[in-house]
């Protein structure tokens, strides 16, 4: 006999699933790279040898895990830009799977629901598109708690393997990005804790937190004397940010950041987790929540900022989970329908005014620098040679930045068919080769020189004969 609750159910999981996946996939390459993107994809060159990806992860980017992944991933397909964002879109879209199957362990209630929130989270879906390990990042994190939560099953008899694999994940998300080491040490706290509380020793765990916990610190040590660049340009933490804590950014507005914020906190606070009146493994999700703004807030307020939103990017993933986990708490089954239904409904609402589904029937609005219409320019006109200004690349050495800039303009005007020749400005015996080489195009990506593109100390005697602008772009025409 058919069951038609379970069809119905299964429609709706279905048709969440393949809005969520199409989000993420539809126009993945309409938008050129960031110049961080441009950087993961120097670093992760295939042809190049293993010593020279752990020397270009150390002077430029130090997501070493993410990079050798990629690596590997270019070297099975082929080392071309149009293939490259596949990978993040994929580890996107296991993390949908990673974080519903862990909210079935968890029992949740409303598991549709969840599943709704993590796959048309706008923030989720804009680092889907993005060449970079945040969504690395977030997949390891889910999993690492998937099995966390094996472990501390009592109930469970595969707790070595699990313990194993645990292992292997946790240290796994250090080597993807430095702020892994929050998650290491959320673990550690909770084990710290649960054991001062109710006397609860787990082995696993703590074999797990011990190996892992001194890998990161080896670890850390290697990686704050190895790293070979700094950067500048992290904001200054100012009071209104703890009026949202991200939440506007990670949900697409300032209204909707807050409704969740609030509903977050009443959640955790109504639960009466934090109070370790008994064991409850879900102190693991506000531990990591609470650590991963109380660790980069302090250290910003004390020495220097360093707090981005995607760097903290898993946070969303105690956020959604307790967010599906604990509305039950809501006692009035009508109240709780309306909080669920205002979510949906604001989630939906605000789609509205998002690229992700406003380029479904308009043009799609470039964010990113639109080095495609700047190539179009400069081949439309007669003279060919271009290069970027590098003046404040400081994050990097001047010549890795030029071989950055370099590999991907001359990839991507090889794959949309435009014959340049790319110019180091600082070497000008180049530029003078014939008489067409009298004239120099110069692209300045606002990424990297901010707004204000002057032009290089050693091209001051130069004469702009044009200048044009695209997004996030300013492009002159010099004549020596």
């Amino acid at each position: 006999m058919i069951n038609l609750k379970n069809i119905f159910i299964a429609t709706i999981i279905l048709s969440i699933l393949t809005i969520g996946i199409t989000f993420r996939f539809y126009n993945l390459n309409i938008e050129n790279f960031w110049i961080d993107e441009m950087v993961t994809f120097w670093v992760s060159d295939p042809n190049i040898t293993f010593n020279e990806t752990l020397k270009r992860n150390i002077e430029t980017d130090l997501h070493f895990f993410f990079n050798l992944i990629l690596k590997l991933y270019f070297s099975l397909t082929s080392y071309e830009i149009s293939y490259a964002r596949y990978l993040p879109v994929a580890l996107s879209i296991l993390s949908i799977f990673s974080v519903f199957y862990l909210s079935v362990i968890l029992k949740t209630k409303n598991y549709i629901f969840l599943l709704f929130i993590i796959s048309f989270n706008i923030y989720l879906i804009k680092y889907a598109q993005e060449l970079r390990s945040y969504s690395l990042i977030f997949f390891l994190t889910s999993v690492s708690l998937i099995l966390f939560f094996k472990i501390t099953d009592n109930n469970n008899n595969n707790k070595k393997l699990n313990t194993f694999f645990l292992i292997i994940f946790k240290i796994l998300i250090v080597l993807t990005h430095i702020y892994g080491l929050i998650i290491i040490f959320s673990f550690i706290v909770f084990d710290f804790l649960t054991y001062y509380k109710f006397k609860k020793k787990n082995i696993y765990l703590r074999l797990s937190n011990l190996i892992s916990g001194l890998f990161s610190l080896i670890f850390l040590i290697v990686y704050l004397k190895t790293i070979s660049h700094t950067v500048d340009w992290y904001p200054k933490i100012e009071l209104k940010f703890f009026t949202n804590f991200f939440f506007s950014k990670y949900f697409g507005s300032r209204l909707l950041g807050l409704f969740h914020l609030l509903l977050f906190v009443c959640l955790i606070i109504k639960s009466k987790i934090l109070l370790l009146k008994k064991f409850d493994q879900r102190l693991i999700f506000i531990l990591i929540t609470i650590f991963s703004y109380l660790a980069p807030i302090t250290y910003s307020l004390i020495f220097k900022p360093i707090l981005l939103d995607k760097y903290i990017i898993f946070v969303l993933i105690p956020v959604l989970i307790l967010t599906s986990n604990l509305i039950y708490l809501i006692e009035s089954n009508l109240l709780r329908k309306i909080v669920i239904f205002i979510t949906i409904f604001l989630t939906i609402a605000n789609l509205f005014t998002e690229t992700t589904l406003k380029q479904f029937f308009y043009k799609r609005v470039v964010h990113k620098p639109d080095l495609k219409s700047t190539f179009v320019e400069i081949n439309k006109s007669n003279y060919k040679n271009y290069s970027f200004n590098l003046e404040k690349g400081n994050w990097t050495s001047e010549k890795n930045l030029n071989n950055i800039l370099k590999n991907y303009s001359e990839k991507y005007t090889n794959q949309i068919n435009i014959k340049l020749n790319y110019i180091d400005y600082k070497n000008s015996g180049k530029i003078f080769k014939n008489h067409s080489s009298n004239f120099l195009w110069l692209v300045c990506l606002y990424d990297i020189n901010g707004k204000l593109c002057l032009i290089p100390e050693n091209l001051k005697n130069t004469q702009v004969i044009s200048e044009k602008n695209f997004n996030s772009i300013n492009l002159k025409l010099l004549k020596f």
